[in-house]
């Protein structure tokens, strides 16, 4: 009989010996190169040990953990205090989370709110009034940290003085978007989460972020899809979160001809709660309707949230805008069958008060109407 024999690739560095603590086994192999880590956790869960998996460029432990000392970071295994995943594992599964920052406190008093990039001006503030609305009544926001909707999320939660956690797809040192720097700096700054599967150093390759996705959703009791083009990210955390059982999937709906609402559409035609609010995400949860005062109300650049107009021209501008799209003027004069004259006049009063821009292209609304104010409602477990 032919003995298999190990190629190179994977016989144990020089450094390792039989004497060393599983956990420190278990530090080198996350920080080792090559296999993402939701391949090399599906092997551990068949049955792998972490020894067999270690290569010949794994790094010592000391090193690993010398470095994220520097970073203020650490790393939860299953079974650590604090592991988030235990009541709601990911498919593929989880072996090990870089953190900075507390632990994540798990699906059970979180809400994962999601979206496009390229999300417009209306559903970013859509994102940043849930953010906001559910970081005040105490549930954290996770999302992955991206321009556009998951930054807004993340900010409307911070503004309100709650609790975030983002999702990387990269090394926690790595400031990815670099658009994002002042944010996942004040995330910091604030007490908030940042968790990764990735090493310190790993850059963000395009392979990262679908498995990224499965982690937001297994983080969270909720999944809030507020804008998702067909085949998006957004669409396949929405997926993972579905795929558990547990999860609830939710959707903010758009107009059929909206780009930017297709996945959000098809998510509530296959069954996804149709999101109007913050007291419809909360109804999904289980929590009562708000019945408490308002919660006070921010700057409509923080919240995306502003007083709905009086005047019948102005809502009525605003009510052709509602989709969030850029709509050409003549289209909206069409539209509201107003006077040039008069769609000019309002069109100026809207914008000197924030609420549309006006570029070359149309014109676009910027903030919701102050039906999306968020209001008090009972914290998680209350």
């Amino acid at each position: 009989m032919t003995r298999h024999r190990r190629s190179p690739e994977h016989r144990p560095p020089g450094w390792w010996s039989p004497e060393l603590p599983a956990r420190a086994v278990m530090l080198a192999l996350a920080a080792t190169p090559g296999a993402l880590p939701a391949v090399t956790a599906t092997r551990l869960a068949r049955g792998a040990s972490p020894v067999e998996l270690l290569r010949p460029d794994s790094p010592h432990p000391d090193r690993v953990a010398t470095r994220l000392d520097a970073l203020g970071a650490g790393l939860l295994l299953p079974g650590d205090h604090g592991w988030p995943l235990a009541a709601t594992p990911p498919d593929p599964p989880c072996a090990w989370l870089f953190v900075v920052g507390r632990a994540p406190p798990g699906p059970a008093a979180s809400v994962a709110v999601v979206g496009g990039r390229r999300a417009s001006p209306l559903r970013r503030a859509a994102a940043g009034a849930l953010g906001s609305g559910l970081a005040a009544a105490g549930w954290c926001v996770v999302s992955g940290g991206a321009v556009g909707v998951d930054a807004a999320a993340h900010t409307g939660a911070l503004d309100a003085g709650g609790r975030t956690v983002v999702v990387l797809g990269c090394g926690l040192d790595v400031t990815y978007p670099r658009a994002n720097a002042a944010l996942l700096a004040r995330v910091r700054a604030a007490g908030g989460t940042m968790v990764s599967e990735h090493p310190p150093g790993a850059r963000p390759r395009a392979a990262n972020f679908l498995p990224r996705n499965r982690l937001i959703a297994a983080l969270a009791a909720a999944v809030v899809v507020v804008e998702a083009a067909v085949d998006s990210g957004s669409l396949a955390t929405a997926r993972a979160a579905g795929s558990r059982g547990s999860g609830r999937v939710m959707a903010v709906p758009g107009a059929p001809w909206d780009p930017g609402a297709a996945g959000c559409n098809a998510l509530l035609r296959d069954g996804a709660t149709l999101v109007r609010g913050l007291p419809d995400v909360l109804e999904e949860l289980g929590i009562p309707a708000p019945t408490g005062r308002p919660l006070p109300s921010a700057e409509p650049a923080a919240t995306g949230v502003a007083p709905w107009p009086t005047g019948a021209a102005a809502r009525a501008v605003l009510t052709a805008l509602i989709d969030g799209q850029v709509v050409g003027t003549a289209s909206l004069a069409a539209a509201t069958a107003l006077a040039p004259s008069t769609l000019a006049t309002v069109l100026l009063e809207l914008e000197l008060a924030g609420l549309v821009q006006r570029t070359a292209a149309g014109v676009q609304a910027l903030v919701l109407p102050s039906g999306w104010q968020a209001t008090s409602a009972p914290a998680p477990g209350a």
